[in-house]
C-alpha cells in the first residue's frame, strides 16, 4: 500500500515536471535542478523498494514458520 502511495506521488510529480516543461515555464536551471530531485527520489525509492521487499520475505518466512508449528 505504501509502496503504491510512493509511486504514484513520483509519477505525479514526473507528469508535472514534464507538463511544466513542455510549457517553457520552467527554466535550464530550474529543470537541471528539478532532474537532480527526481534522480535522488528515484534512488530513495528504489531503496525503500528493496526494505519492503526484504520485510515481505521476512514476514513470509514467519509465517511459514508459524503454520509449521500449528
Amino acid at each position: 500500500m505504501t509502496k503504491d502511495r510512493a509511486l504514484v506521488g513520483v509519477m505525479a510529480m514526473l507528469v508535472l515536471l514534464a507538463f511544466a516543461a513542455g510549457c517553457g515555464l520552467v527554466s535550464d536551471q530550474d529543470r537541471q535542478e528539478a532532474k537532480k530531485k527526481v534522480d535522488d527520489l528515484d534512488e530513495k525509492l528504489d531503496d525503500v523498494e528493496k526494505k519492503v521487499d526484504e520485510l515481505l520475505k521476512k514476514v513470509d518466512a514467519q509465517e511459514q514458520q508459524d503454520q509449521k508449528e500449528k
